[in-house]
Order: structure tokens, then sequence, then C-alpha cells
């Protein structure tokens, strides 16, 4: 248990640690004002919180720098919101009052603000279709050849397939084909379409219309399966690069594989709330000095979505933290619309 003096000591080495990455020692600290102590007292209580786990001293320098455990107490226990950040809200504003931008777009850009407000790299997960209900599927021809088929859910979410019609065959046909999916699916999950697709009768009922049966299901397969696929937003990977803590080679190799293999949506917390992961929970990649903060948004019981930043364990949390919240609600409202 930590005492009130040792709880603003670990506060204010962190966030003196975060703003010049410099080890801290007991004279810094003489110079805060709420820290009107002895230099020796300073340097008791700071060797108490190594011992302990909380600081660790660096060979270079008499110094101490946080730990991971260090951290990880500040963030459950002692961090603040830096209410300051609120100035930065109207940018973020901005970017969803623009109605002429596809929901899409809003989203990329707020996720590029965040990136760069922050300095780090910031990602969203968009909610999955996999739960909507199929209401229609329309067929739009554009040419003798060419046609497309938009499939529409219950919310209202769109998603096409470009089809080619070969020649000889007739657009009726390929009409009826399309009505008899239409009728096949109507008001099923996202998430069944495709093993009833994949059903024989489907097939059966399919083949007496067209040869190219097979190729036409497979292509609504992969209209279905973009349905169910994370909307995935990622901005600022390199500016984790600029961190001090990112100039060793393995940290770039092992942060671009992260990203590469997606492995930040496995990462990244659940829909309860703020998650803030550690090197040491990343356990998939191990990334040394490395955090994840997510915040999740919600647009209704079935869909969800998640925005995070990643970036040094040395991150300033009480600025990070609100930006990630504020965006969130706004994600949140923006999916409603």
């Amino acid at each position: 248990m930590l005492t009130s003096r040792q709880k603003l000591i670990l506060k204010a080495i962190i966030e003196q640690y975060v703003k010049d990455a410099q080890p801290v020692g007991s004279k810094s600290l003489t110079s805060m004002p709420y820290l009107n102590f002895s230099s020796a007292t300073l340097r008791y209580d700071m060797a108490q919180l190594e011992e302990l786990g909380f600081l660790e001293k660096t060979h270079t320098s008499s110094g101490r720098v946080p730990s991971e455990m260090g951290y990880r107490y500040y963030v459950e226990h002692l961090v603040t919101r830096d209410y300051d950040v609120q100035e930065q809200f109207p940018l973020i504003d901005e970017v969803f009052l623009k109605n002429t931008i596809a929901r899409e777009a809003a989203v990329e850009q707020a996720i590029h603000l965040l990136s760069e407000l922050t300095n780090y790299t910031a990602l969203a997960i968009g909610p999955s279709s996999n739960q909507n209900l199929i209401k229609k599927i329309d067929f739009i021809p554009l040419s003798e050849q060419d046609a497309v088929v938009l499939i529409v859910t219950d919310q209202g979410h769109v998603q096409h397939q470009n089809i080619r019609i070969p020649e000889l065959t007739n657009i009726n046909d390929v009409k009826e084909v399309i009505k008899t999916l239409d009728d096949l699916l109507r008001n099923r999950k996202i998430s069944e379409a495709s093993s009833v697709l994949e059903a024989e009768f489907a097939k059966t009922e399919i083949e007496s219309f067209m040869e190219y049966q097979a190729q036409l299901i497979q292509s609504f397969i992969h209209a279905f399966s973009k349905f169910a696929q994370d909307n995935f937003y990622l901005s600022g990977v390199t500016n984790v690069f600029e961190q001090p803590e990112f100039h060793n080679v393995r940290h770039i190799k092992n942060f671009v594989d992260m990203l590469d293999r997606r492995e930040l949506v496995k990462l990244i917390g659940d829909h309860e709330g703020l998650s803030i992961k550690f090197g040491s929970d990343l356990q998939l990649i191990p990334m040394d000095n490395c955090t994840i903060i997510s915040v999740p948004y919600r647009v209704n019981d079935y869909e969800h979505g998640t925005i995070a930043v990643v970036g040094p364990t040395r991150m300033e949390y009480n600025k990070v933290i609100p930006l990630l919240e504020y965006i969130a609600s706004n994600l949140g409202k923006l999916y409603k619309k």
C-alpha cells in the first residue's frame, strides 16, 4: 500500500518522464510546488518505490524511470483527465458535422485527426454487419454484359457486387436467379447467408436457370463475407517511430508485423469500457515499451466498434484517454444516424 506522498511522487515522476523521456532525479522533483519535501525524503521514497517495483534505476543516470508496474498503478489509480484537451474537441466536432461526407469517410478522418493530435498510431474497428437481416437483393443492369447486385440489410447497410453476364445469356434469366436468391435469403442473418447458398437445395434451385450458377453463388458468398468482416481504419503508422522507444530495429519490425497481420484486432479491449494493455499483456507479439488504449462504442445490442491508440508506454494518458472517449461517443452517434 503506497502512502499519499509516495503516490504524489510516483505520479510526478511518470508525468515528468512522459514529457522528456529522461530519468527523473530527486533534484528535479524539489522544483514541483506540490512536492514540498526535502531531497532526502524524496530520495528515500524513490528508493522505496524502486524496491516495491514501481520504479527502475537506469545505468546511465542516478534518476529513475517508471516500470510497467508503475505505469499500471498510475493508470488505475492516479491518472487524471487533462480537461485542457477539450480545446481540441471543436476540431473533432467539425469532422462529424460534415454531413456531405459518407460515414466511412468521417471515421477515417476522425482516426487521422486522432493520430495527429496524439502523435501516436490510431485505429478504429467499425461494427460488423454479421447479425443484420437481409431485407432485399436487387439487380441493376449496367450494360448487356455487366450488372450490379445490391444487398440491403434491415439496418440500412448496403453491399454491392459486380457481376459479369456471359454472352448468349438471357438477362431475364439472371433477373430470375436474383429473384430466387431474394426469396431464399430475405430476413435471414448475414452470418447464415453463405451456408444457405452453399447448401445443396439452394444450388439445385438456381441450377435450372443457367449454367454459371456456381460462379454466381461464389460472387454472393464473397459479398456476404465482406459484410461480416470488421471495418478496419488505421492512421499514423509511422508516428511511433519518432519516439525513442521505437528506435530499436527489432521494435519497429515487431510493430510493423503486428499491423500487417492485424493482430491489433485481437489485442485491443472488449466492449465493456476503457481498456489499457501494456507490453506484458500483448502475448501474441511481445512488444516491450508498447501500450494499447482502447474505448468501445455501441451502435445497438448486436453491433459494436472500438477506437484505439497504440504508442509507447511513456504515453500522455491524461490527454489520450479523454480524446478517445470523446471520439468514441461521436462514432456511436454517427452510426445511429
